[in-house]
């Protein structure tokens, strides 16, 4: 057990360059012409869902839940880790009063998980899951500024990893649809269109690209209510 969690962070660390419902888009990570796993995306009433599928060995899964205020920031972040289908590690995330506490749940024992909190004190912290969650991108590009204070909830598994876990993120605006975000050694270019984002292109040579998408109505109306509500929110940068 205490393997996969060491792998489960390292695939984590390694994919850094960053879930009623039926999945409404799915993305395709992959590096060169080697499939790495697909991403599928919904928005709901409780939140933006995620699930990522990668395959490195063995086969994890990430599931995650985020459901923002209407600020644009989060205020509960949950996700789950599987390798092979078996439970090995959770996060929950609250952001509430101007705090936010980040509790890690590590399944080496099924039934006594270790658990650890993390709390951070710094405003308007930003959540960047490192497992290609989009949602994640897609609410820093509705409120684009160029300074985020993003925190990185998984690399807290990992202590040596944890002072980087938590700082300053750039945003820089190429074109209407172009943008490049750059946090640490990594650079993403992130391509739009007007659903969202359409590509997302790594430094290290990974890209996630958005495959399909099921034509509904009830997968598109929440999120264009959710990008309304964004252009009603107060932007603190250009």
């Amino acid at each position: 057990m205490r393997k996969h969690i060491v792998r489960l962070i390292y695939v984590g660390i390694l994919l850094l360059v960053i879930s009623a419902t039926t999945f409404g888009v799915e993305y395709i990570a992959r590096i060169d012409n080697m499939e790495l796993g697909r991403i599928r995306v919904e928005y709901t009433k409780n939140g933006w869902i995620s699930v990522s599928e990668i395959q490195y060995g063995e086969k994890y899964t990430i599931e995650t839940r985020t459901a923002y205020g209407p600020n644009g920031f989060f205020q509960v972040y949950e996700a789950t880790f599987k390798t092979n289908g078996e439970l090995v590690a959770k996060i929950l995330g609250v952001n509430k009063a101007g705090k936010t506490t980040i509790t890690l749940y590590a399944y080496y024992d099924p039934k006594a998980p270790s658990v650890k909190t993390f709390t951070f004190t710094e405003p308007n912290i930003v959540l960047l899951d490192n497992n290609f969650i989009i949602p994640h991108f897609e609410m820093i590009l509705r409120m684009p500024q160029p300074r985020f204070q993003i925190l990185i909830p998984q690399a807290l598994f990992n202590p040596s990893k944890t002072d980087k876990a938590s700082g300053i993120a750039m945003l820089k605006r190429l074109s209407d649809r172009s943008y490049v975000l750059s946090y640490e050694e990594t650079e993403i270019k992130i391509t739009t269109d007007e659903k969202g984002i359409v590509k997302m292109e790594y430094n290290n040579g990974i890209v996630v690209e958005r495959a399909a998408e099921k034509k509904s109505e009830t997968t598109h109306q929440p999120m264009n209510q959710n990008q309304q509500n964004m252009k009603n929110t107060p932007r603190s940068g250009k």
